[in-house]
């Protein structure tokens, strides 16, 4: 434990200046958070904040550049009244979704449709959600309850689930990391910093998960930050539980800059070395020892 202790000293103070120079509100136009975070500035509807943050993140796989494009599309070619387009089911049946990969046009209106139809019935997202939720334990039980809840929407809109709706609703159930809905839930819950937006002020920062992809993992295991091989729910937890000795508070909060490292090029691994030296987490990172890649 002393160990960990004193690691964790010696980290706090390279992350924060990762934080002071690589700052999360500078870098908002290359990530998915612009498209909610446009709407929180508007001062439009929780409800409609929520809506466009799930689309926003549950699009968000494979390439930056085309899923920003896709959710881009679809906010202009509803005028950027998403709310009022997922609520209605006639509007929503006409509307001309892109297909976005794994998933038809088609099947991402199921699922926007779904989600329109549990905020009719509900009044908000967060509400579905605090219903599973158990604040004494995890974030687990709150996303299950809302992806349930999505489901059994989306399937009485169109039977059972395809693999393109299935694969918009990843199952936080199932072990799998789920980086898309921790995504989700980091936007809505931590403190409002000119990135996020704590509109769902009844979760606590502190039960944030990691929103844990390849990119993420890699640099977390050669801070020492795990041990584990595999990206999963496991994984994302250990992370998050060495991160929380640095900031009990708000323990993903350096996640956003350690993710765009990678997205501006400046963390490659290892693999160039010259980045490597001149990185502010050289000392700790096991990738910046010459040898080691």
């Amino acid at each position: 434990m002393a160990r960990l202790a004193a690691k964790s000293v010696k980290l706090r103070p390279l992350l924060e200046r990762v934080l002071t120079d690589f700052p999360p509100v500078a870098r908002t136009g290359a990530d998915p958070i612009q498209f909610p975070r446009w709407f929180f500035n508007k001062k439009r509807p929780a409800a409609e904040i929520e809506a466009v943050a799930l689309f926003s993140a549950m699009l968000a796989y494979g390439s930056a550049a085309q899923f920003i494009k896709k959710i881009q599309q679809t906010l202009d070619a509803c005028n950027w009244q998403f709310l009022d387009l997922i609520c209605d089911p006639v509007q929503t049946a006409r509307f001309a979704w892109p297909a976005y990969r794994l998933s038809t046009g088609n099947e991402i209106g199921i699922f926007a449709s779904a989600v329109g139809n549990l905020i009719r019935q509900n009044k908000s997202l967060k509400t579905v959600f605090l219903k599973g939720f158990q604040p004494d334990s995890s974030i687990k039980d709150g996303l299950v309850a809302l992806r349930q809840s999505i489901c059994r929407e989306a399937e009485k809109i169109s039977g059972p689930l395809s693999r393109g709706t299935r694969h918009l609703l990843p199952d936080p159930s199932a072990g799998g990391c789920v980086k898309r809905w921790q995504m989700f839930l980091r936007w809505l819950v931590r403190p409002e910093d000119g990135v996020d937006m704590n509109i769902w002020p009844e979760v606590s920062p502190s039960l944030l998960l990691i929103p844990l992809d390849r990119h993420i993992s890699r640099i977390a295991r050669n801070l020492g930050l795990t041990s584990r091989a595999s990206d999963d729910w496991k994984t994302a937890e250990e992370i998050s539980a060495r991160l929380a000795e640095l900031c009990p508070e708000d323990p993903i909060k350096y996640d956003f800059s350690l993710c765009h490292l990678g997205i501006a090029g400046e963390c490659t691994h290892g693999k160039d070395q010259s980045l490597c030296q001149r990185c502010l987490l050289a000392s700790v990172c096991q990738a910046a020892k010459p040898g080691k890649n």
